[in-house]
């Protein structure tokens, strides 16, 4: 049986008097037909305020985690003691981390990107088949304007989102059949998603000296939630004054991002002391970043780092983001391992439904739901 991701018809997201808007404002169509930028893209009297190198070997040591290293089985060695406690640093610190030695080849990740890629190159016709529906507004091929309300310049991005856990949520019909081995490459690229999410899991309760399943619990089987995003970027001749993607928290556990190796140029940046730093693509590996249920459950330990998507302005380009969230029917609150006196509960118990409606409503207004959760 096919069920929603979120429990959300595109009216619950806009409100019965805007859901005529479900007509996509597809961005790929409007770069290919513009001379200028359209004024719903523009942020308003602003510039995007610039991004800066990271500190010397910051993504070549601290934040270059080994995932051969983070399963349990080779957790007793001193090896894999110390890649934990990178993890913790690298979580505690600066909310993400790139992973290498993940199991997925180069060349498998590169055939990932060519479909992606592939799919968006094809007639507007070929991809509508693919659309988000009335029913469902969080599966499909569109893009994220309608819930950018009217206070936010629009995204510049078009994406495909699909579900791929749990099963029973899949729209099959949604995947699409253009590329022909499209379907196939993101079954095997599910699998490597679930299988790497485990092990995540488990290692960050791990470098919290907490119990293994702690946070696995929620990402149980049968209703944790994994859906994927193909994202497409294109060239835009103004990227100071356009967002790829707004600066925001995931409403994840955690998120792995793919990013595009034939793109040089830094596109997502992070967040930290109030200073924005670009995120360098290392080929072969992916980005993992904390989400805001991450940070409920640490305690406020693991941070949710904010992060934005600049474009670019001489070439498109494409990522793949996954997205991790416990079991919808679920709460998430801070783990009781990691309440005590001396660290008191930060955040109050949350049902993940609710978390989603909240995140609608603040968006657009440039806020976090972390904000409102905070005891």
């Amino acid at each position: 049986m096919e069920k929603n991701y979120f429990p959300c018809k595109v009216s619950d997201v806009l409100g019965e008097s805007r859901k005529d808007e479900i007509a996509p404002k597809l961005v790929q169509e409007i770069a290919q037909k513009m001379e200028d930028i359209p004024e719903r893209f523009l942020l308003k009297n602003d510039k995007i305020s610039p991004a800066i190198d990271p500190p010397s070997n910051l993504w070549n040591d601290t934040l270059l985690i080994d995932f051969s290293l983070l399963s349990s089985q080779s957790l007793s060695s001193s090896s894999a003691q110390d890649e934990l406690s990178k993890l913790h640093y690298a979580l505690s610190h600066w909310g993400c981390f790139q992973v290498i030695n993940h199991g997925m080849t180069s060349s498998f990740l590169d055939e990932l990107l060519n479909v992606s890629k592939q799919f968006f190159a094809l007639p507007l016709e070929e991809k509508l088949k693919c659309s988000i529906t009335e029913d469902d507004y969080f599966n499909g091929y569109g893009n994220s304007s309608l819930i950018s309300g009217d206070t936010k310049s629009l995204n510049w991005n078009d994406r495909l989102f699909l579900k791929l856990y749990p099963q029973d949520f899949r729209q099959i019909k949604l995947w699409p059949e253009n590329p022909n081995n499209f379907r196939e490459i993101l079954g095997e690229y599910s699998l490597g998603m679930k299988r790497m999410l485990k092990v995540i899991l488990q290692a960050m309760a791990h470098s919290l000296k907490i119990e293994e399943d702690s946070f696995l619990n929620l990402h149980n089987e049968e209703r944790g939630v994994i859906g994927i995003r193909f994202g497409m970027y294109p060239r835009c001749p103004c990227p100071d004054r356009v967002y790829g993607v707004h600066p925001h928290s995931d409403g994840s556990t955690i998120t792995i991002l793919l990013q595009d190796n034939d793109v040089p140029d830094e596109a997502l940046h992070i967040l930290k002391d109030d200073k924005w730093y670009k995120v360098p693509n290392i080929p072969g590996a992916l980005f993992v970043n904390a989400g805001d249920f991450a940070e409920i459950m640490s305690n406020g330990i693991f941070k949710s780092v904010v992060h934005r998507v600049v474009p670019n302005s001489k070439t498109e380009r494409v990522s793949v983001a996954s997205f991790c969230v416990p079991d919808f029917e679920g709460e998430v609150e801070p783990i009781n391992e990691l309440i005590s006196p001396n660290k008191p509960q930060l955040y109050n118990k949350i049902l993940i439904q609710t978390y989603i409606k909240l995140f609608f409503e603040t968006y657009p207004l440039g806020k976090q739901v972390l904000d409102t959760l905070k005891i």
